[in-house]
């Protein structure tokens, strides 16, 4: 259980599909967006700048793990050869 309450709301489904703290931080941005004053709610910039951090987050660690599946492959080719 979370202390913010977010585990609790979320889809059971996407355990193990989809990154915890990726999720999380989706429903905090959400949860922003919800604010009972308008003012304190994000613009649709910060809204679209949260997302892109975060997308960008995901290649950043999914291009380090190709790289390392990659090195591996590589390695696993090169005993294969000798």
């Amino acid at each position: 259980m979370s202390s913010d309450g977010i585990d609790e709301i979320l889809d059971k489904a996407l355990v193990g599909v989809c990154d915890p703290e990726e999720v999380r931080s989706m429903a905090r941005i959400a949860h922003r967006c919800l604010h009972k004053t308008p003012r304190k709610r994000p613009s649709i910039a910060e809204v679209s700048q949260a997302i892109s951090k975060l997308k960008q987050r995901r290649l950043v660690r999914e291009d380090s793990t190709m790289s390392f599946a990659s090195e591996e492959f590589s390695g696993v080719v090169g005993c294969i050869e000798l």
